[in-house]
């Protein structure tokens, strides 16, 4: 049995999710029931801050052919395409890595995988179009993973435990095998001019940003086509 369903109070392993909340439940009821509760707190004051922070930002210009746009909303359910032309490298970034069982401890640069082309997902956990582009997500990482590095950036409290939590049941329940790293003040958002969630930002291997798509209502041929340029 995988140690991804391990009780983190008292040690015991089981063979799906579904089971280890239903141990949680039964033996841990204070400590499960107090965790959703302080979930539903942080899901509430992320959204207050995201209106805030996003409602702050200087309005997006017009769409231009050959420059990328983005949404004024938080969550994007339509879809755009820009294809760019490359003019200086991507901000680099350094952020807390977060995977199925919370925070490893480690952090990830943007500038570890020089020379290899990159596949940035800014999404929320939270965020509903997200996780329908999930299985999308799921089928470019399986084709792509070998020659694009995949990394998902978060938007969200990584002190918080409730995030951290809500965040590792996001990753554990869908499987996802990729990096997920967390974005607690919006410095890399803002860097990149992301105003919605789910936005898509492809990068060749000299970091150049070559496609933006926004929206799930993104298909996954775009997404492959993308993906295809910087593979050339």
């Amino acid at each position: 049995m995988t140690s991804k369903n391990r009780c983190r109070l008292c040690g015991k392993v089981f063979a799906t999710s579904t089971a280890l909340k239903q141990h949680m439940k039964a033996v841990h009821r204070s400590y499960y029931y107090g965790v959703r509760i302080g979930i539903l707190g942080a899901v509430l004051a992320i959204m207050a801050v995201s209106i805030l922070v996003y409602s702050s930002l200087p309005q997006p210009p017009p769409t231009t052919t050959g420059v990328a746009t983005t949404s004024t909303s938080t969550s994007v359910q339509t879809s755009k395409s820009t294809t760019q032309t490359p003019s200086k490298p991507a901000p680099d970034f350094t952020l807390p890595e977060i995977d199925s069982l919370g925070l490893t401890g480690k952090t990830i640069s943007l500038s570890q995988f020089n020379g290899k082309p990159v596949f940035l997902e800014f999404m929320s956990p939270m965020c509903g179009h997200c996780a329908k582009m999930t299985p999308v997500i799921k089928e470019l990482k399986e084709k792509y993973g070998d020659r694009v590095v995949f990394i998902s950036i978060m938007f969200g409290n990584a002190s918080s435990k409730a995030f951290q939590e809500i965040a590792s049941e996001f990753i554990r329940e869908r499987g996802l095998d990729w990096i997920h790293v967390v974005d607690s003040d919006l410095k890399v958002f803002r860097e990149y001019n992301v105003r919605g969630t789910p936005t898509y930002v492809v990068l060749n291997k000299e970091h150049m940003e070559v496609s933006r798509l926004i929206g799930s209502g993104t298909t996954e041929e775009a997404l492959e086509e993308a993906l295809k340029k910087v593979l050339q």
